[in-house]
């Protein structure tokens, strides 16, 4: 079936064109003239029909002389030679351009290639920029909460500090009031152990003394009761007045053994008062131990927290220093660690 718009009078006139032009009547170079449109096989049924139909022609051309029949084959062959010369010339610039096309599509669909793998590539790396600017602002985020945090946390540490240090000097107070407290009763409690010390030397030597006349007495009263005794032959009428001296001189002894004893009671009670005031300083000795322990614990507490700080500290400089703060005013004040040992 023919193509449509490929005509037999469409083919002849393109038979005649190349005629005239004085080029062979190819099927190539007919369908070339036609735009390279319809099929050879058209095309030759079209020319075999039109030749068909000019056998007359053909038939009258036998008639001619062999000369001239010659001179238009030869013709008809060089045309033929020089049209297919042509026709093989057009179709090389032809093969050729289409290959320069060919190669010129491959390289062009070469650099699209690339161009395009350069894009996704673009477009890979814009991705991940843009996931790790936001991973960065989330980061960013998270950081600027963390030093929030801490700077928090500071605070909150400086407060208990402040609250640590105000604790500590009540307790050194009450440390100073306890140790003056302690001072005045260990030297209101000498003075009166010297007091009472030297109030029982003097009722000892008191009593001693009394002792000691006591004893002299009776050794006189002995001797005169001896003497008394030799010359009781002589002094039966004074052994009435003797007996009745001799019995106060025992009721007098009697009382001077009491009041020996009354002494003696009385030293005993001041050894007792001095083993009560021992037993006082002890208990006021064991609560300032108390009170010097409770001292070195929170002198060691106030020494860890100050260490805790410090890391604190540390690491809020070292997230602004990540963070790329530089040149912020220092707004944690310098904690100096003092340790106080009391005396």
């Amino acid at each position: 079936m023919a193509r449509a718009g490929l005509t037999r009078s469409g083919v002849q006139r393109a038979r005649d064109a190349l005629v005239a032009q004085g080029q062979y009547p190819s099927i190539d170079a007919i369908r070339i003239a036609l735009g390279n449109t319809g099929s050879k096989t058209t095309i030759h049924r079209y020319l075999k029909e039109l030749e068909e139909e000019e056998g007359t022609s053909l038939t009258r051309a036998a008639s001619l002389s062999d000369a001239i029949q010659d001179l238009v084959a030869r013709l008809a062959a060089r045309l033929h030679e020089e049209a297919q010369a042509l026709v093989d010339h057009q179709a090389a610039a032809s093969a050729t351009q289409r290959q320069h096309a060919q190669t010129e599509i491959a390289k062009l669909t070469a650099e699209l290639a690339t161009l395009q793998a350069q894009l996704m590539a673009a477009a890979t790396a814009l991705s991940c920029e843009q996931d790790a600017h936001a991973e960065t602002r989330l980061a960013l985020h998270q950081r600027d909460l963390d030093v929030e945090r801490l700077t928090q946390q500071v605070r909150d540490q400086t407060a208990r500090h402040a609250e640590q240090e105000n604790f500590r000097q009540s307790l050194e107070e009450k440390l100073v009031h306890a140790r003056d407290a302690l001072d005045h009763f260990r030297t209101a409690a000498r003075e009166q152990r010297e007091q009472e010390a030297r109030r029982h030397e003097q009722q000892v030597q008191q009593l001693q003394a009394e002792l000691r006349q006591a004893n002299q007495m009776a050794i006189v009263k002995q001797n005169e009761i001896t003497q008394l005794n030799k010359d009781n032959a002589r002094l039966i009428a004074e052994a009435g007045a003797t007996a009745k001296q001799l019995r106060e001189q025992q009721v007098l002894g009697e009382r001077q053994q009491t009041a020996l004893a009354q002494a003696q009671v009385d030293v005993a009670r001041g050894e007792a008062e001095r083993e009560a005031l021992r037993t006082t300083f002890d208990s006021q000795a064991e609560e300032f131990a108390r009170t010097r322990e409770a001292h070195a614990s929170l002198t060691a507490e106030r020494a860890h927290f100050a260490a805790q700080l410090d890391a604190q500290q540390l690491l809020l400089s070292e997230y602004r220093t990540r963070l790329g703060i530089e040149g912020a005013p220092a707004t944690n004040r310098q904690i100096s660690h003092e340790k106080d040992t009391p005396s």
